[in-house]
């Protein structure tokens, strides 16, 4: 399948050697290096698009043909699970940190500030998007923000996705933040990714529920030690539970079987 969202002006962003988890090649980068090379990348007419994966997403994409496809054309693919990171350490290929969309989403719109840069805020429920704008044009001044929400199941109506794309490409913007969920806000860059002409689009999930306050982070010590998943769950148990308890599960199966495998080529190279 051709990558719909490849063009001739795309530039692939630089990285050292990645980590890579059950098949999922992860960019081995600090959370400040990573907010410096996106600055960089854009500076230098750079075009790609962004994926922040956590422990669903690795098992997403063991099925997913195209979610898979998806993730190896990205400029950028960073943790954003603590889980990965606590893969990382015991697969022998640490990483140095996560690199949180909720956080990435205000670092980068700080950078983009001075450089008078414009973004589009794509996504958000009950008006959420138009209390981000408003939000973040009096805490970054000098920050382009244009924002727009799309109405239920637009990714499958052509004349909607149109309109869209007409709507971000006369913004301006140079950065598209998409916040409604994976893999649709994935399969959505993806596939309209030569139509838009902003040099950068991430897919970001709940960044702007948090950002606007409709929905509250887990406190930092869970975030530190990897409990943010079972806080969310406590707060939406019928919606999370199955994503977290199964999910987990499979995502510690993956792990253990690469790093039981890794053992067995370590003994063998030994012999």
């Amino acid at each position: 399948m051709e990558n719909p969202g490849k063009t001739s002006a795309e530039v692939k962003a630089p990285s050292r050697e990645s980590f890579v988890l059950a098949g999922v090649a992860i960019h081995n980068l600090s959370f400040a290096e990573t907010v410096g090379r996106m600055r960089e990348f854009l500076l230098r007419g750079g075009r790609g698009y962004v994926v922040t994966p956590n422990a669903s997403h690795i098992c997403m994409l063991q099925e997913d043909r195209e979610l898979r496809e998806i993730y190896e054309n990205a400029s950028f693919v960073l943790a954003d699970g603590m889980s990965i990171v606590f893969a990382s350490r015991l697969l022998g290929s640490p990483l140095p940190e996560r690199c949180s969309g909720a956080d990435l989403f205000t670092s980068l719109c700080e950078v983009l500030a001075p450089l008078k840069m414009g973004v589009f805020l794509l996504g958000g429920q009950g008006g959420a998007e138009k209390i981000a704008e408003a939000k973040l044009r009096r805490e970054y001044p000098g920050l382009v923000v244009h924002s727009y929400s799309p109405p239920f199941g637009f990714e499958n109506d052509p004349g909607e996705t149109a309109g869209i794309i007409d709507l971000v490409n006369r913004s301006g913007a140079q950065v598209l933040f998409v916040f409604v969920g994976t893999p649709k806000s994935e399969r959505w860059i993806y596939r309209n990714f030569a139509g838009l002409r902003v040099q950068l689009a991430l897919s970001l999930g709940q960044a702007l529920s948090f950002y606007t306050g409709s929905h509250r982070r887990a406190p930092r010590w869970m975030q530190r030690v990897g409990l943010e998943w079972f806080y969310r769950l406590c707060q939406e148990p019928g919606r999370l539970w199955k994503r977290y308890l199964i999910g987990n599960t499979r995502f510690l199966y993956l792990v253990a079987k690469q790093f039981f495998k890794r053992g067995e080529a370590c003994e063998s190279k030994s012999r």
